[in-house]
């Protein structure tokens, strides 16, 4: 198979910087799904306890550093002098991906509130569906680095779209184990909307694969 060639991504021969800042960036959404999943395992465990908070604290930070990293990566880009549609399709990619680490933070933030009683049944299969969440999001992350090397990327793209289609069939299955338990409704509506946040994640994944699938064609010769 013929490598794909992408234009104008030899911006990077220009600034070793701007490509560590983008490196630490994508390093850093997969750093806060490790330690995201670390945390909704402790919690399903043990519930919201010192080291639940713990993890969910490296979460935020993370989050904060990438934001950090996102400005700079902008100012890189502008001091660079490169293109403006280049520019802003980049940035569109990183925004969207950064809502992969929003929504990890997010999610802890919600648990720690709200705190809901996971079904004894639920538990195993929650914390499968979790790890495919993380599986398809790596896949995203592998996808968008080889991109900025100019490589293929369909086979990365190809894999999150199936570990996002498996997360719908397993969130499906959970939903289905809660609404056909004896618990009261409104605990089976707290959990239902606990599963979904969970199955949000690999959403973003896909519609940031869209767009990554978008910017190959669009660059490639």
């Amino acid at each position: 198979m013929k490598k794909q060639t992408l234009l104008g991504w030899n911006i990077f021969k220009k600034t070793h910087e701007l490509e560590k800042m983008i490196t630490s960036f994508l390093m850093n959404i997969i750093q806060a799904g490790i330690v995201y999943g670390q945390a909704m395992n402790c919690y399903i465990s043990s519930g919201a306890d010192e080291e639940f908070k713990k993890l969910l604290q490296a979460v935020s930070n993370l989050e904060a550093q990438n934001d950090s990293y996102r400005r700079l990566i902008e100012n890189n880009l502008y001091a660079y002098m490169i293109l403006p549609d280049m520019r802003s399709d980049i940035l569109r990619l990183l925004e969207m991906s950064d809502k992969v680490i929003n929504k990890y933070e997010s999610n802890l933030l919600v648990v720690s509130v709200e705190q809901p009683e996971v079904l004894s049944d639920l538990k195993e299969n929650l914390l499968k569906m979790i790890q495919t969440d993380l599986e398809c999001v790596g896949s995203l992350i592998s996808g968008v680095r080889v991109f900025f090397d100019g490589q293929e990327i369909k086979e990365f793209t190809k894999k999150t779209y199936q570990m996002e289609h498996l997360v719908d069939s397993q969130a499906l299955q959970l939903k289905a184990v809660v609404f056909q338990s004896n618990i009261e409704l409104a605990r089976k509506i707290q959990l239902k909307e606990f599963i979904y946040n969970i199955e949000k994640i690999s959403d973003i994944a896909e519609d940031t694969a869209d767009i990554l699938n978008i910017m190959a064609v669009k660059h490639s010769l």
